[in-house]
């Protein structure tokens, strides 16, 4: 009696042979060499995240300044840009370019460190680029210098306010 590997005609054996060894040699490819395919991108470490929120904090009160990027007063954007800088990441200036950079996160997901963006017209900011930035500490929370004649503050997410002019979140790590 004949094996059932031997009914098999040869050409498709050979195909299988083929397709399990180049199924083969990719997988080695991609452990000796790494593979864009199976990269998840770069780990943030918590303690970086954590690194942000508290740099971020340290500026409570700081005024407002129209495009203000110094610790003597910031506005969203150059607030958000001086404290990732200070713990070591280069980002883009504007809120527009920040909220282009990162990858988007979804509401329920973001976590601390990640940005928090808004625009001034709330039933427009599905059309209109971001208008305001912030940074997420988590509870539902974010820091932000918010407008001229205030000071860099913690609001919730949650505030009709923000709630309704909330475009997204942005992780730039």
């Amino acid at each position: 009696m004949r094996s059932a590997l031997n009914r098999i005609p040869t050409s498709f054996a050979c195909a299988r042979y083929i397709q399990g060894a180049a199924g083969l040699l990719f997988v080695m490819a991609c452990l000796s060499a790494g593979c864009a395919f199976f990269d998840t991108g770069p780990a943030v470490s918590p303690g970086l995240r954590k690194d942000i929120v508290s740099i971020a904090l340290q500026y409570k009160g700081t005024p407002y300044r129209w495009q203000g990027s110094t610790a003597s007063g910031f506005d969203c954007s150059g607030f958000v840009r001086f404290v990732f800088r200070k713990a070591g990441i280069e980002i883009p200036r504007t809120s527009k370019r920040q909220y282009n950079a990162g990858d988007a996160v979804d509401r329920s997901d973001l976590k601390r460190g990640d940005l928090v963006f808004f625009a001034r017209w709330g039933w427009l900011k599905f059309f209109l680029p971001p208008s305001h930035v912030g940074i997420y500490i988590g509870a539902n929370r974010f820091v932000h210098a918010p407008s001229p004649g205030q000071t860099v503050r913690v609001d919730c997410l949650a505030g009709k306010y923000w709630s309704a002019r909330y475009k997204g979140g942005r992780n730039l790590f």
